[in-house]
Parts: structure tokens; C-alpha cells; sequence
């Protein structure tokens, strides 16, 4: 029996952890998101990239020895045609010192030799080494910068993803939001309806109250259904943007009007901060591009000589029998060498490409002028449409608390027999209306916050 019901126990546990909502603040979505985001992956993957052309770099330029043997048989062995040299050499003897009368050999005869054997075996190391080469230096720092670059591109990758889980459960707190309201709503219209129906019952009141009510509630039911099949869709997309599975719910744990309270406290603070450039990703990164140019420019400006050593031992066997121990052995040799090379002239070939980096880089110095000129037209009009956008909610909220004394007045009216059911009902739709006012205006002030931090560049990790 206390087995049995251990497994029950345990059944129940297993069931709640499977449907069990996983919970997300804003700050706990964007940190999912970026630790989980494809994006991010591949960025991580480009700076380790950009690493390993630092030691791709790093390794061209640093010592190498390099062990290997050569097998060549000669099948056909190279033939040279040599001139007969040594009988007219003789016959110079002889005629000076044998002959009385000089005998002319004649022109001397061709013959054809070979010196190669039928088997060459040979060993070798080669060691070679880089000793001065100033464009090698310049290379390598380039390439580190370019480490840099990557690593301030997947910053504005982490931004983007920022701003896209932001906006996606910002969204989805407002449909919430709206969801409360319109569920308080209900419960007033219901316990309207119920004394509605009350009062009918008594002779009190006409069957056209308690019809209207019931469709005011049913439209409402409507609302409140559209409203959850907005929010799972919503819930869906921070969920596409946090590349969160969709077989498992979540639960968002913050709310709009912590939201609000931390906007204000933003906002208040704000007045003492300044524009500042660099507070942006693409900023960062244009100037580090920017670098990279200059690195180009030196590089190809430089006319330094390139200094190579390099260190060769071998030992070599030639024999027309490989395995003949008759013939002679391996026979060593070895040499040192320096190779000095100097670029004299090059048909202008780095001087084209200097010009073409410095074309580069002053296109880019606009593009950096644009982006502060852009910068500062972004920031004032995200300031602006931000200050609106909470003056309209201060007006909004007025109307949704004026809207809401009118109605309650009407309720009052209607149940003391004073009022009509036409005054309630426009009195409802006036307060309809401005609850529909009230959460656009809920909104936008979030998303105008959300846009200004954004041009601030202070929608960071």
C-alpha cells in the first residue's frame, strides 16, 4: 500500500514538473536569448575565426624545419654530350716529345655520358627562418585589430537581439494588461447584470436592460477570448526571439507598472547625461574599421628589405645498384644561407593599393561623420516622441478616471430609477473607449523608451 502510493506521488511530481512554466523576467529573456541565439553562436564562431588568422599570421612568419627523403630511379638515366678533350690533349704531348713530325688528330669527337646513376636515395632537413620583415609586423597587428572588429560586430548582434526580445515581451506585458482591464470589466458588467436581472424580476426595470447587458458582456467575453489568443501569440514570438522551445510555456514575471515606475526614475536621471558616440556598437566599430585601414596604409608604405636564413643537411646515396655495398655510401653535404631581398620596383603595385586604403578609410570617416550627424537626429526625435508619448498617458489616465466616475455615477442613477439605460450604455462605451486609449498610450511609452535607449545606446546587456 506505501509503495503504491509512493509511485502515485511520484506520477503527480513527474506531471507537475512537465507542465511546470518556466519564469522570465525581461533581464532573464534577453540573457536566455543571448546565450542561446544562433546569431550569437556564429558570432562566437567569427571571433574564433579571426583568432586563428592571428596564428595562421603568427605562424608564417616564425621558424620551420621541414624533414623528408627523396627515391628517384632513373629509368632512363640524362645523357650529356661531351667533346673528346683528352686525345688532342695527348696527341699535344706526343708531339712535342714522341713524333718527330706532328700528327693533326683532327677535330675532336663527340661522345655521349652519363654521370646519374640508376638510384638516388636522399635525406634532407631544411630549417628556414624569417629574420626581418617589417610588413610581417604590420600584418600581425592588423590581424589582432581585426580580432577586435569581430568581437565589436557581434556586439551589435547582442544589441539587435536585445531589442527584439524587448519589444516582443513588452508587447505581450500590454496584452496582459489589456486582458485585466477588460477582465475587470466583466466582473462589473456580470454584477450589473445580476442586479439588472434582479430588479426586472421585481417589475423594476425593462427586458431591454437585461439584454443589453448580457450583449455587453458577451462582447466582452469576445474581447477577453481574442485577447489570450493574442497573448499565446505574442508569448510565441518572445519565444522565437529567445529561441526558447515552443512545446514548453513560459511565465512572464514582470510587470508594466514596475516598468513605468522605472522609466520615471530614467527619465529624471537622464536630464544630467549627455550624448556620447561611443555608447553605440556601429560607432565602435566604424572607428576600429577605420584602424584597420591606417594598419593598410603603413604596411604598404613600408620599402624595407626582407631578411630570410635558412639551414639545409643531406646525405645522398647513388648507386646503379641500390643495394650493392660495393658502391660508395651516402655522401654528406650541408650549406647555410642568407636571402636578402629588397622590392626595387614593382610597376606601382603598392602605391595603387596604399591609394585605394586611403580612398577607404576617408569613405568611412564620412560614414562616421553621417552616423553622429544621424546619431543626434535620432536621439532628439526619440526624446521627443518619448515626452509626448507620456504627456499622452498622463492625458489618457486623466480620461480613464474621469470616464470611470461617470460611469459609476450612471450605475448609481440606473439603480435608484433616475437613469436610463441609454445613459449606461453610453457611459459604458465612453469608458471602453478610453481604457482602449489608455493602453495604446501605455504602449507607446514604453516602446518610446525603449526606441530613445536604443539611439542612447544604452540598451545593453
Amino acid at each position: 500500500m506505501k509503495h503504491s502510493l509512493f509511485i502515485f506521488l511520484l506520477q503527480i511530481v513527474s506531471v507537475y514538473c512537465a507542465t511546470a512554466q518556466a519564469e522570465f523576467s525581461l533581464d532573464q529573456a534577453i540573457d536566455y536569448a543571448i546565450k542561446s541565439s544562433n546569431a550569437m553562436k556564429a558570432e562566437v564562431l567569427n571571433v574564433m575565426d579571426a583568432e586563428a588568422r592571428v596564428q595562421e599570421v603568427k605562424s608564417s612568419g616564425k621558424p620551420k624545419l621541414n624533414l623528408g627523403v627523396n627515391y628517384n630511379y632513373n629509368f632512363i638515366r640524362p645523357i650529356q654530350p661531351t667533346e673528346d678533350f683528352i686525345s688532342p690533349a695527348i696527341f699535344d704531348i706526343l708531339n712535342q716529345f714522341v713524333f718527330q713530325q706532328p700528327i693533326d688528330p683532327g677535330p675532336p669527337e663527340t661522345f655521349e655520358i652519363t654521370f646519374a646513376r640508376k638510384h638516388t636515395l636522399a635525406g634532407y632537413a631544411d630549417f628556414q627562418a624569417l629574420l626581418f620583415d617589417p610588413v610581417f609586423l604590420k600584418g600581425l597587428k592588423a590581424a589582432k585589430v581585426s580580432v577586435d572588429l569581430e568581437r565589436l560586430q557581434s556586439k551589435i548582434s547582442e544589441r539587435d537581439i536585445i531589442i527584439e526580445v524587448t519589444k516582443a515581451y513588452l508587447g505581450t506585458l500590454v496584452a496582459y494588461e489589456n486582458k485585466t482591464i477588460i477582465e475587470n470589466n466583466i466582473s462589473v458588467v456580470e454584477t450589473m447584470l445580476h442586479e439588472t436581472t434582479q430588479i426586472y424580476k421585481a417589475g423594476f426595470a425593462e427586458q431591454l436592460d437585461v439584454t443589453r447587458l448580457e450583449l455587453s458582456r458577451d462582447k466582452l467575453n469576445m474581447e477577453l477570448e481574442n485577447l489570450t489568443q493574442l497573448i499565446e501569440v505574442s508569448k510565441n514570438l518572445v519565444q522565437f526571439h529567445m529561441n526558447y522551445p515552443f512545446d514548453k510555456d513560459i511565465l512572464l514575471t514582470d510587470n508594466l507598472q514596475s516598468m513605468l515606475d522605472q522609466i520615471q526614475l530614467e527619465d529624471d536621471l537622464m536630464l544630467a547625461s549627455e550624448l556620447r558616440y561611443t555608447d553605440r556598437p556601429e560607432y565602435a566599430v566604424i572607428n576600429k574599421a577605420i584602424e584597420l585601414d591606417q594598419l593598410d596604409i603603413e604596411r604598404l608604405g613600408l620599402r624595407w628589405p626582407i631578411l630570410r636564413a635558412n639551414i639545409n643537411i643531406q646525405e645522398s646515396l647513388q648507386r646503379d645498384d641500390l643495394f650493392d655495398g660495393a658502391e660508395p655510401g651516402f655522401l654528406p653535404a650541408g650549406f647555410i644561407g642568407l636571402n636578402l631581398k629588397y622590392p626595387l620596383i614593382d610597376g606601382r603595385e603598392k602605391k595603387s593599393k596604399q591609394e585605394r586604403a586611403k580612398i577607404r578609410q576617408e569613405l568611412k570617416e564620412l560614414q562616421r561623420k553621417d552616423f553622429e550627424k544621424g546619431m543626434e537626429l535620432e536621439v532628439i526625435n526619440s526624446m521627443t516622441a518619448h515626452r509626448n508619448a507620456k504627456k499622452t498617458l498622463q492625458n489618457r489616465e486623466d480620461a480613464v478616471t474621469t470616464t470611470e466616475s461617470i460611469y459609476d455615477i450612471t450605475q448609481i442613477k440606473f439603480r435608484e430609477g433616475v437613469g436610463s439605460s441609454v445613459e449606461i450604455s453610453v457611459a459604458e462605451n465612453d469608458l471602453y473607449q478610453a481604457q482602449a486609449a489608455y493602453i495604446s498610450a501605455l504602449y507607446d511609452v514604453v516602446l518610446t523608451k525603449t526606441d530613445l535607449d536604443i539611439a542612447l545606446g544604452k540598451l545593453n546587456n
